[in-house]
């Protein structure tokens, strides 16, 4: 009998899904996904756990919302398409006597600070409505107008508000930079001064004239009705809420509104942009601050979700991509993503 040609053995059939499996890329991607959703999970337990220390200490039914910045991002500001996803975020919250806004931002743009105080109040209810914001680290320029929206700002050792006056984009060999709007006012009004001095005295004004006519007028007075709108907007916001529970009476009210935006403008008390206004100076300043000790349950636990925050933002994505913006409540989470310059 012939004998049948031996075969070679067959080998098993390939498994796609197993040969994926094995890929250290594939495990690279599971345990980053494992880290993201185990982060996600710990910030909202932690913002329940500061839901009920709020509710507690303050006698009615308290919601937190995270308004969170990267910083030294050019496009990590405040701005008119934050506002969708602000309102997806309140709406989780809505109905709450109280809602609190961790707020992390070096400002923006100041026009959309009285929209966005009036959507976080429109989602309150109850007897005893506020709005809160607590400043875990910092909430400079924009976000120092929209903290005076509140009815109080929470502050613990290392927090910190700033000066009001608006910063504008200016283009320095091809570099971007920010710079305040009241540098270009003050510039052209110390111009002039010089320029009534030396007439009065009859000095050549040949140079002065020249640096005069080097100015770009038109862009100066703009500066000048950016400045006018960031004290009207802190004015009316301090008068509007912050103030109403010191001053019953409207006229004192207003009084000291101006007064308090005046001196958040001012170069004599804050002569630098980014000047560190902490707790007790907003304190002395008459703004409504509650301060918190560092050994304070309450503010541990702020201080640990804020850390956290930022342990968010500054996971991996695939390149060039970051993350630049962070809203949540205890059952959502929005990231903006943009690409890294």
């Amino acid at each position: 009998m012939e004998q049948a040609a031996s075969q070679p053995p067959t080998n098993p059939p390939v498994d796609p899904n197993a040969k994926v499996s094995q890929s250290p890329v594939y495990v690279n991607i599971l345990n980053e996904l494992n880290q993201h959703q185990d982060q996600l999970l710990k910030r909202q337990k932690l913002i329940k756990e500061l839901e009920m220390a709020l509710t507690s200490r303050y006698g009615a039914n308290n919601r937190v919302i995270s308004y969170i910045f990267r910083f030294g991002h050019p496009r990590a500001s405040m701005a008119s398409n934050d506002i969708a996803s602000l309102a997806d975020v309140l709406k989780s919250v809505s109905g709450a006597e109280q809602v609190n806004i961790v707020l992390h931002s070096p400002g923006g743009d100041g026009t959309i600070v009285e929209k966005m105080v009036d959507m976080c109040r429109s989602h309150l209810s109850g007897n005893n409505k506020k709005l809160r914001v607590i400043v875990p680290n910092i909430a400079k320029s924009a976000a120092t107008v929209l903290a005076l929206g509140a009815d109080s700002i929470l502050m613990g050792y290392c927090s910190e508000l700033g000066p009001i006056d608006p910063q504008v984009p200016i283009s320095v060999s091809g570099v971007t930079q920010w710079v305040s709007a009241l540098a270009f006012v003050e510039a052209r009004d110390e111009l002039m001064l010089q320029i009534a001095e030396a007439t009065k005295k009859k000095i050549p004004l040949a140079g002065l004239l020249q640096q005069l006519a080097g100015l770009n007028i038109p862009f100066t007075v703009e500066m000048e009705n950016w400045i006018n709108f960031s004290e009207k907007t802190a004015e009316t916001l301090l008068d509007k809420y912050m103030l109403q529970s010191t001053f019953q009476k409207p006229a004192a009210r207003r009084k000291k509104a101006r007064e308090i935006a005046t001196k958040l403008l001012s170069k004599q008390l804050f002569p630098v942009h980014g000047q560190f206004i902490d707790g007790p100076t907003a304190k002395k300043l008459e703004l409504e601050v509650e301060l918190l000790d560092k050994s304070d349950p309450l503010w541990e636990k702020i201080w640990e979700y804020y850390i956290r925050c930022e342990v968010q933002m500054n996971m991996q994505l695939n390149a060039p991509l970051i993350k630049i913006k962070l809203y949540e409540s205890s059952q959502m989470t929005l990231v903006v993503q943009d690409t890294a310059s």
